[in-house]
């Protein structure tokens, strides 16, 4: 379901960040439909921002759930009014939730698969799903070397799609700023993929 809509004037966007001012007031007294509006609005977007940075489609899965679950939980303290500042504050849950995922990962080691479990052929030959799960991982092991303002920029601008305003906006810089910070995190991201032969 797509939420997003497209405003030409500005009094239109004004009316809409009225709007949302509002879903996130009710949110806060834990009205449901506004809780549902808002969630249904950032899902898509929480959850592309953690299947960046994690192996697989269930953790991202996981993690997206975790961190709404935590949002609702602390939704009382929300002190956002409009768009960008909710997403920046789902974000920042995001990120908790991705940090204890990583904790939770060192202190348990994974057990190996049952060898008598069958594995279901997918669409991907072995070989391909292989390759690309080598290039997921190295771009992910690449990512995870920049700075974490770096990682943001990355992650908003070519896996949430972000524009620079909405980027700048997220993160509170100019655009002017986002521009750069992607240009240094792209020929970062470049140097350390090279040395790895990527």
């Amino acid at each position: 379901m797509d939420t997003t809509l497209i405003f030409s004037t500005a009094a239109e966007r004004a009316v809409a960040a009225d709007q949302f001012a509002d879903y996130v007031a009710r949110a806060r007294r834990l009205d449901v439909a506004a809780w549902d509006y808002l969630y249904l609005l950032a899902f898509p977007q929480v959850y592309r921002y953690v299947a960046a940075r994690v192996p697989s489609t269930a953790d991202a899965e996981d993690v997206t759930e975790e961190t709404f679950v935590g949002a609702l939980q602390s939704v009382a303290g929300l002190r956002a009014h409009d768009e960008a500042g909710f997403l920046a504050w789902l974000y920042q849950i995001a990120r908790h939730k991705l940090a204890d995922r990583l904790r939770q990962r060192y202190r348990r080691p994974t057990e190996p698969l049952d060898p008598t479990l069958e594995i279901v052929d997918g669409d991907p030959t072995p070989e391909e799903a292989v390759v690309r799960a080598a290039e997921r991982a190295a771009v992910r092991e690449a990512l995870a070397g920049l700075t974490p303002e770096q990682q943001e920029v990355i992650v908003m601008k070519f896996v949430l799609e972000y524009d620079n305003a909405k980027t700048a906006s997220v993160m509170g810089k100019s655009p002017g700023a986002i521009n750069q910070l992607q240009h240094r995190a792209l020929a970062q991201l470049r140097k350390m993929l090279s040395k790895r032969g990527r």
